[in-house]
């Protein structure tokens, strides 16, 4: 086999089962319509949802379509947004007072500001802050956002129904204001109702769904014959025909002859696959292709699903591939070669968990049957049933360290971690001196174990990729991130001195970063340097007048100072006040300022409250209010509180107070 085509790798004319990029556009054909009609949709109206069945090819009708179409004069196109996991973005950066689905979202829309400068921020701050892009008369622009793949607020193993909740409350925020806001949200089929039920969200939809379904048959010739058009290459007469045809074309019955069935139209994943898979078997300077060189079809897709079969044996079946398919087809095709919809359940699924079949669902080998959550599955298309009953030999590659690395990526969003850092070992073994790569498996790593609650292995990690991300140039902005990670979780651990020397070091790699000098100053305050703390914070909103964090990092300290007026002023500016933290705070500083009824009514609930600071606020503000007995209680569970950090010295000795104070 030539794995390149006869060519070089840079003329590669098919994706194959990645999805098209931006940089794809000049190769993506067999879509013009649909762009043309999304695109109008999007610019037209509020609120735009794309949705169509898992791997029909949403991601790059998006990115190689639609987003190419808009005039850049005349709109003000955000890269495409994704509320997945990034490797920028350490999991440890995410303070546990953040929402993490919006920090990634506003990352991907941002991909070249520092995450630390996004943390705290709503969506709406967001866009708020951004320079407004005006057309040639003056008037601000369309700003068109998009959501690619939403299903995963829905899948992610981690997830939080509050934190989905407010992400779209936040779109809905957006959506009611004067910003000149258009947003695209990208979902599968088994996600539609979710989105599009929601009691915000729904509402404003102006115009129906618009559902991507497979190519036409022109459309599937055009995929085909045009990619090799651009790289200078073609086909006889009756090749690209033949090939969809072939595609289109399902054998059934007990010996796949006796049945024919002719689809109106082709999976653009098939399309993918058969079409990568021939040009790779072509031999160097093969220009003309024939019908010879595109009919193996059946054998391309059996590589395919077995490729797929094994990378779900490897992670979820003890490696045996060979059990793994034969209990796929006893289960998913019946005696006549037909595919069966199958109840989820082991028993239904021939003892088959159902990581597994998510496993299969997500490499394209399954798929829901009835666009449900949870509910029956079925083979992905009857086009797989043929290969998958054959087989066959698949000639047998290393993956490449970024492909080991993707699946380490799924099985992390799974909730897979010994899975996870398997996979990212063995990228790691296989990125040879690519520092790059090898600096965001070792971020990854760090996020792993981060998540395990290892946090000195999440350190050692983190510290690793900032030093291989540290001998590249113009790599400051990304070291600075990873060290900031690294002083927080050392925060968290109560290693302020260490803390210091870190952040020190990722405010050296990014001076003007208010937010890492915000962190600065919290290890410096939770450490006893008090007046150190706010100077940092003083120097930091020079810098950066409105930045969110530090006005609430000054507001909440110089509330615990006694200087009410200086931390109301603060506060106010970050309002509306989401954090616990923050209103316990601000009720303080009402309090100290004499609004104690007002105080009163400021304070957040408490009954499973464990930050130290957050208890010890309420309990002076009872304090104040007359609540001798309730204050006492509520200091002494600030002293006893397993959250950290714990009190910093001054707080401590207040704690200690009022703890022995009764009516």
């Amino acid at each position: 086999m030539h794995p390149n085509g006869g060519g070089n790798p840079q003329e590669r004319p098919y994706v194959n089962t990645r999805a098209f990029r931006r940089e794809d556009a000049v190769r993506f054909f067999g879509r013009e319509r649909e762009a043309r009609k999304l695109a109008g949709q999007w610019r037209d109206n509020r609120v735009t949802i794309l949705h169509g069945p898992a791997g029909i090819g949403k991601s790059s009708l998006l990115a190689a379509g639609v987003v190419p179409m808009f005039d850049p004069y005349t709109t003000d196109v955000l890269p495409i947004g994704r509320i997945s996991r990034r490797p920028d973005v350490p999991a440890a950066l995410i303070s546990r007072n953040d929402n993490p689905l919006v920090l990634r979202l506003l990352s991907s829309w941002s991909p070249y500001e520092a995450p630390t400068t996004l943390s705290g921020l709503t969506i709406s701050a967001f866009l708020r802050r951004r320079t407004v892009k005006r057309d040639s008369s003056g008037d601000p622009v369309p700003v068109m956002t998009a959501i690619d793949q939403v299903e995963e607020l829905f899948t992610d193993f981690d997830r939080r129904s509050t934190h989905c909740e407010e992400l779209l409350e936040q779109f809905s925020d957006v959506l009611d204001s004067e910003l000149p806001f258009h947003l695209l949200i990208a979902v599968d089929d088994d996600h539609l109702d979710a989105v599009v039920g929601h009691r915000r969200i729904g509402d404003r939809m102006t115009a129906p769904p618009y559902r991507l379904g497979p190519l036409s048959v022109s459309s599937a010739q055009n995929a085909c014959r045009k990619p090799m058009e651009e790289i200078g290459r073609s086909f006889s007469p009756g090749a690209v025909e033949a090939l969809v045809d072939d595609l289109r074309t399902v054998r059934l019955g007990t010996d796949f002859k006796r049945t024919v069935k002719i689809q109106a139209s082709v999976e653009p994943l098939l399309l993918q696959v058969a079409c990568a898979s021939f040009f790779d078997s072509l031999a160097p300077g093969h220009q003309v292709i024939s019908k010879d060189d595109v009919a193996g079809v059946d054998r391309w897709i059996a590589g395919f699903c077995r490729r797929m079969i094994e990378e779900v044996a490897d992670d979820h079946f003890h490696g045996d591939a060979s059990e793994l398919r034969t209990r796929l087809l006893e289960s998913f095709v019946d005696p006549q070669g037909l595919p069966e919809i199958v109840k989820r359940g082991a028993t239904e699924t021939g003892g088959l968990p159902n990581q597994v079949i998510e496993a299969l669902m997500a490499r394209r080998i399954l798929r829901t049957a009835a666009d449900e959550i949870g509910g029956p599955c079925r083979i992905w298309h009857e086009r797989l049933v043929l290969p998958l009953v054959r087989g066959g030999a698949v000639e047998q590659g290393t993956r490449s360290a970024a492909d080991e690395f993707q699946l380490a990526q799924w099985a992390l969003r799974a909730g897979r971690f010994d899975v996870a850092i398997r996979r990212a070992g063995q990228a790691l073994r296989t990125a040879g001196e690519n520092g790059r790569l090898r600096a965001e498996i070792e971020s990854f790593l760090g996020d792993v174990a981060y998540l395990s609650e290892d946090l000195d292995g999440a350190i050692v990690h983190y510290r690793r990729a900032a030093q291989l991300l540290a001998a590249g140039p113009g790599t400051g902005v990304l070291v600075a991130t990873l060290l900031t990670a690294v002083g927080r979780i050392l925060i968290r651990q109560g290693e302020f001195d260490e803390a210091i020397k870190e952040l020190h070091a990722a405010g050296r790699r990014s001076p003007d970063d208010s937010a890492i000098q915000t962190d600065l100053a919290w290890a410096m305050w939770y450490s006893g340097r008090e007046n150190g703390a706010v100077d940092v914070l003083d120097s930091a909103l020079e810098l950066e007048g409105n930045a969110p964090e530090a006005l609430r990092a000054r507001g909440e300290i110089m509330s615990d100072l006694q200087q009410p007026d200086r931390a109301i002023r603060d506060l106010e500016r970050v309002r509306p006040l989401h954090r616990s933290s923050t209103k316990a705070a601000y009720a303080l500083a009402l309090a100290l300022r004499g609004d104690v009824s007002e105080a009163v009514l400021t304070i957040p609930p408490i009954d499973s409250e464990q930050s130290s600071a957050t208890l010890l606020r309420v309990a002076r503000v009872l304090e104040v209010a007359g609540e001798l007995s309730e204050a006492a209680q509520l200091a002494q569970r600030a002293r006893q509180a397993t959250g950290r950090p714990l009190l910093p010295p001054r707080l401590a000795a207040e704690a200690d107070r009022l703890s022995r104070r009764r009516d």
